[in-house]
């Protein structure tokens, strides 16, 4: 969607994505809200919310005294889940209500579209549109815990990203699915550039993630997933979404 402030300028903390993810939270069902929010899809003791969101791209200028970025002109914002039901919540309501508010800012709709991404192959180039996180928790020798986040070029940052796909796809095709993949070609993420590191402050934790090109190989079901739920973990917190190189949002509403 392009959103574009009355006034052509507007302005958010430089770490917005809280407001983002409210936004798309507020127009929701409340009930359905609800669930996704505190509950979520359930994959053993892990809670999954099945969507993502980019970084509004638009001309900016970041503030850095004011700790603000301030956007002029339109912006364009890309939502992404395969549950249906969240869609036509984000397409209906924004169009209904002609804008969405992030935090004080009123923003109107100046074009929607949607596409359905689908991989079409089993090895396909994507640039993301947030950053990418996977991370692990471990433990000092004292016994307190840390987060240690991994770059695209290391191992277990491969290996992650495969688990957490994995997980999502059975959410949303069924156990069964997991079959299917493990009998597929061996999945497998390649930076083609060097990936640019962000660090992005979520009420109050500091985030690490990746962004850059791409290469994706694997099961197509299983780049399907990374493509419309995201990849990497903390999608609904903006992280982790994708477009495939070459996409065009094809249905403008």
């Amino acid at each position: 969607m392009t959103l574009q402030a009355e006034e052509n300028v507007f302005q958010l903390p430089v770490h917005y994505n809280y407001y983002i993810q409210s936004a798309l939270y507020r127009v929701q069902d409340p009930d359905f809200s609800d669930f996704l929010h505190n509950v979520g899809f359930q994959y053993g003791e892990r809670q999954f919310r099945l969507f993502t969101f980019s970084r509004l791209m638009g001309r900016y200028r970041l503030l850095r005294d004011e700790a603000v970025i301030r956007f002029e002109g339109p912006v364009k914002l890309v939502v992404s889940s395969p549950v249906i039901p969240f869609c036509q919540a984000v397409m209906n309501t924004i169009l209904r209500e002609d804008g969405l508010r992030l935090g004080r800012v009123n923003l109107r709709v100046v074009q929607m579209a949607t596409e359905q991404q689908t991989a079409g192959s089993d090895s396909i180039v994507v640039q993301t549109l947030s950053p990418i996180t996977v991370y692990s928790t471990l433990f000092r020798a004292d016994g307190r815990k840390y987060t240690q986040y991994f770059h695209p070029r290391e191992k277990d940052f491969r290996e992650l990203v495969y688990q957490n796909l994995q997980r999502k796809l059975q959410l949303i095709r069924g156990p069964e699915a997991a079959e299917e993949v493990a009998d597929g070609p061996a999945f497998d993420i390649q930076p083609l550039r060097v990936p640019k590191m962000h660090l992005v402050m979520y009420k109050g934790t500091v985030i690490k993630g990746y962004s850059g090109r791409f290469r994706l190989m694997g099961n197509q079901a299983l780049l399907d997933v990374a493509l419309n739920a995201g990849i990497g973990v903390k999608g609904s917190q903006g992280f982790g979404c994708l477009t495939k190189v070459g996409s065009v949002y094809r249905r403008e509403m």
